[in-house]
């Protein structure tokens, strides 16, 4: 395998590498966000204002498989810029979206010949698995809030706007937007600190999951410790997750953190 790693920002990145290493992939890394941080690798810096020198870069290479890893800001124009190569325009007009992803993948597999995989086809582990991964049990009343929470992020998704919801029981508070899940675990701490999350006797709950139409190989959702402790301090006390389709970044870290601080992890099958 000649491996082509698009390296955004995260541990994440550090740990794709090492699993690609130890099992004998030729390596190429290009930074899409200029780091300096991974040691013995020595990234090709390359920018998404530039899809043509990317292109140029992998085709050098010979890659045979591409891996999309680590956190990134992809504007629409960039998005664009990608499709351009190809003049080819989505008929439903979501080249924008991160629904348009699933483009942006085919533009990719054609303009290189190699095939886009997911990161968790190099990291197995970072799958959430179904069950309680961390933190305190959650009761059946809680349990059906945590379903209602989860659908409600599928259909956030397949508007295309974001991959989570907040809510209080069954009142959804927020949805994630453009901004991210920090933005909105941020909204729901100011929400909480004006008194609009209700009066504490029902847990808040964080719920991400994967859009409808979003391929597995790029952007799946994803927690961390970061995640953990954010919502720790917005009063989330339960974060519920699709098993087999969110990436559990950190893992150990991030159960321990859970545990730490109460917030209980749970991942449901797929529906």
């Amino acid at each position: 395998m000649r491996l082509s790693l698009l390296a955004g920002d995260g541990q994440l990145v550090t740990e794709a590498l090492a699993m690609a290493s130890s099992a004998g992939a030729d390596v190429q890394v290009l930074s899409l966000t200029g780091r300096t941080d991974l040691g013995s690798w020595s990234p090709v810096n390359c920018s998404l204002n530039n899809p043509i020198g990317i292109i140029l870069t992998l085709r050098a290479f010979k890659t045979t498989h591409i891996c999309m890893v680590g956190g990134l800001k992809v504007s629409d124009k960039q998005r664009e810029g990608l499709f351009g190569l190809l003049q080819r325009k989505s008929k439903n007009k979501k080249n924008s979206g991160d629904r348009g992803l699933s483009r942006l993948i085919g533009a990719l597999e054609i303009t290189t010949g190699a095939k886009v995989i997911g990161v968790h086809e190099l990291v197995p582990d970072l799958i959430a698995r179904p069950g309680l991964n961390a933190g305190p049990p959650v009761g059946p009343d809680n349990m059906e809030h945590c379903l209602h929470a989860l659908e409600c992020a599928r259909q956030i998704g397949a508007l295309d706007i974001g991959q989570a919801v907040a809510a209080a029981g069954a009142r959804i508070l927020g949805a994630e937007d453009i901004a991210g899940t920090d933005a909105l675990i941020a909204r729901i701490s100011q929400y909480r600190a004006d008194g609009m999350t209700g009066d504490g006797s029902t847990p808040l709950i964080l719920a991400k999951a994967k859009k409808p139409d979003q391929p597995k190989t790029v952007d799946l959702p994803a927690i961390g410790p970061d995640t953990v402790v954010a919502a720790s301090r917005a009063s989330i006390s339960i974060i519920v997750v699709e098993a087999g389709g969110t990436l559990f970044i950190e893992k150990d870290k991030m159960f321990a953190r859970a545990d730490e601080l109460g917030v209980s992890i749970l991942a449901v099958g797929e529906t």
